[in-house]
C-alpha cells in the first residue's frame, strides 16, 4: 500500500482531487457504507502542533518556584519575566495540579481538560519527532508508518455532505490505509483557505456557463473498460465536482479575516494576512468546522519555539500565544458542544525542553513530554507522572494514572489508540493497549 502524503496550494489540490474524489464516487455506490456513514456521529477533531519542541516546566507539567529540587532540574525563574514566574494551580479529575503561566487562558477550559505527563518520545530528534506526533505510531527513522491521526479520526465522522473529509495546515497528511475520499486538503498556509474558495479566471453567463459544465462532463478517457480500478475520467469527473461545490457555496467571504469583524475581535490578530500569527490560525480552523466544509483539521499553531538560548525571552511568550488562540477556538467549539462530548481536540509538540539551563540560558531537546487533550469522550484529569526532582520517566499504572513500579511508561500510540476508541474507531492500528479506564468518565 502506497503513503499520499501532499501539501498543495491551489493548483496541488485540483490535481489532488482526482483521487480523493473518485473513491468518494465509488463509495456512494455502496448502500451498506452509505448506511454506515448516516449512522455515525457529527466528531470534530482538531489537532494543534507546537512546532519545536515546547518547554513542558512552562505548561502542563509545571514545578513550584519555592520548592527546592535536585540539582538535575532548574526551574528558571530568575530569567523569566515577572508575569511568567507563579505557576497556576488548576483542579483536574478533583486534583489539583500546577499549570504553567503561559496557560492562564486555559484554565476556564480545565473543566474538560485531560493531561498526559510524562509521554516517552524515543527521540530528541525533530523530524522523528514530528513524523511521531503527526501519527501516533512510531516512525521508522524519520519515516512516518501510520496514518495522520487527524486522517484517521475523520473516518469516524460522517462525510456524506463534506467536499473534505480532513484538513491539514502545514504539516504533512499521510494515509497509508484508507481510501482516497479520506486523503486530506494539504495547505501550506492557513491564509490560503480562501483562495480554493474563491472563482478563479473569467466568469460566464449562465447558458454559457452550463455549456462549458456539459461538455467538461461528456469528455471521455482513452482508457478502455478493462482499466482495474476506477477509470481515470471517472476521477476527474468526480473531481470536479468536488471543486464545483466548494466554490458554488460561495464561502470565501466566511475566511475574509479582515472583513470578519467579530471572529477579529474574538481571536485579536493584528493582520488578518499573518499567516503565522496563532491567532490568524486558530480563527481559520474554527471557520472551517462552522461552515461545515470539514470536521477533522490538523494545523501547525505555533512555530519559532525551538529556541536553544535566550529560553526566558522566547519560549513563554510564544507558548501563551498559542495558547491564547486555543483557548479562543475552544470557545468557540464549546458553543455547540459545551462538554465536547463530539469534539476532540489534541495539542502537543515533538518532545519537550531539558530540566537544565544551558550555558546560553536556553533549554535544549528532552525526551519526557505532555500531551493536552480537550473532550474526546475521555475522563478527566492527569494521566501520568514525572519525577519531580529530574523531568524524567516513570512507570504508570494504567488505570489510576498514577506512579507505579510495575506500571508502564507511557507512550504516544496509547494516546492515539485510546483517543481512536474513544470515537468508535479501530484501535488495533496503533498496537498498544487502550487505557480503558479513562474512557467515558468526566471525572
Amino acid at each position: 500500500m502506497t503513503s499520499r502524503h501532499q501539501t498543495f496550494g491551489r493548483r496541488g489540490f485540483l490535481a489532488s482531487l482526482g483521487f480523493a474524489g473518485a473513491a468518494a464516487a465509488g463509495n456512494a455506490l455502496l448502500p451498506l457504507g452509505r448506511l454506515i456513514a448516516e449512522s455515525r456521529p457529527e466528531r470534530r477533531f482538531v489537532g494543534l502542533y507546537f512546532s519545536g519542541g515546547w518547554d513542558v516546566l512552562l505548561g502542563a507539567d509545571a514545578r513550584d518556584p519555592s520548592r527546592r529540587y535536585g540539582s538535575e532540574l532548574n526551574v528558571g525563574t530568575e530569567l523569566l519575566p515577572a508575569e511568567y514566574r507563579d505557576p497556576l494551580p488548576v483542579t483536574l479529575g478533583g486534583r489539583e495540579v500546577l499549570w504553567g503561566a503561559p496557560m492562564r487562558a486555559l484554565l476556564r477550559h480545565a473543566d474538560v481538560s485531560t493531561v498526559f505527563r510524562g509521554v516517552n518520545m524515543n527521540t530528541v530528534a525533530h523530524p522523528t519527532g514530528r513524523a511521531y506526533v503527526n501519527t501516533f505510531v512510531p516512525p521508522a527513522g524519520v519515516a512516518a508508518r501510520g496514518d495522520s491521526l487527524g486522517v484517521r479520526m475523520s473516518s469516524g465522522a460522517r462525510r456524506d455532505d463534506l467536499v473534505l473529509p480532513s484538513v491539514s495546515i502545514g504539516m504533512p497528511a499521510y494515509n497509508l490505509s484508507y481510501g482516497g475520499d479520506l486523503s486530506a486538503l494539504g495547505l501550506s498556509r492557513a491564509t490560503e483557505v480562501r483562495d480554493l474558495l474563491r472563482p478563479q479566471g473569467a466568469t460566464f453567463d449562465d447558458d454559457l456557463a452550463e455549456l462549458l459544465r456539459q461538455a467538461q462532463d461528456e469528455s471521455r478517457s482513452c482508457v478502455g473498460a478493462a482499466y482495474h480500478g476506477e477509470r481515470p475520467d471517472q476521477q476527474l469527473a468526480a473531481s470536479r465536482e468536488r471543486v464545483r461545490q466548494l466554490v458554488e457555496r460561495g464561502l470565501d467571504g466566511e475566511f475574509d479575516l479582515g472583513a470578519q469583524t467579530a471572529l477579529q475581535r474574538r481571536y485579536g490578530y493584528a493582520s488578518p494576512n499573518n499567516a503565522s500569527d496563532p491567532a490568524v490560525r486558530a480563527a481559520v480552523a474554527s471557520q472551517l468546522l462552522a461552515t461545515n466544509l470539514t470536521r477533522s483539521v490538523s494545523l501547525v499553531l505555533v512555530s519559532g519555539i525551538d529556541s536553544h538560548q535566550n529560553w526566558g525571552a522566547v519560549h513563554p511568550q510564544r507558548l501563551e500565544a498559542g495558547f491564547d488562540a486555543m483557548a479562543t477556538l475552544l470557545d468557540d467549539l464549546r458553543e455547540d458542544d459545551p462538554q465536547l462530548e463530539r469534539t476532540t481536540v489534541v495539542a502537543f509538540s515533538e518532545f519537550a525542553r531539558t530540566p537544565r539551563i544551558n550555558g546560553t540560558q536556553g533549554r535544549d531537546h528532552w525526551f519526557a513530554n505532555s500531551f493536552l487533550v480537550f473532550g474526546g469522550g475521555l475522563r478527566r484529569g492527569v494521566f501520568g507522572e514525572t519525577v519531580q526532582d529530574t523531568l524524567g520517566l516513570r512507570a504508570v499504572d494504567p488505570v489510576t494514572g498514577r506512579a507505579s513500579a510495575e506500571g508502564v511508561v507511557i507512550r504516544p500510540e496509547h494516546i492515539g489508540a485510546t483517543l481512536a476508541a474513544a470515537a468508535g474507531i479501530d484501535p488495533e492500528p496503533f498496537r498498544a493497549p487502550v487505557l480503558d479506564a479513562w474512557i467515558g468518565g468526566r471525572s
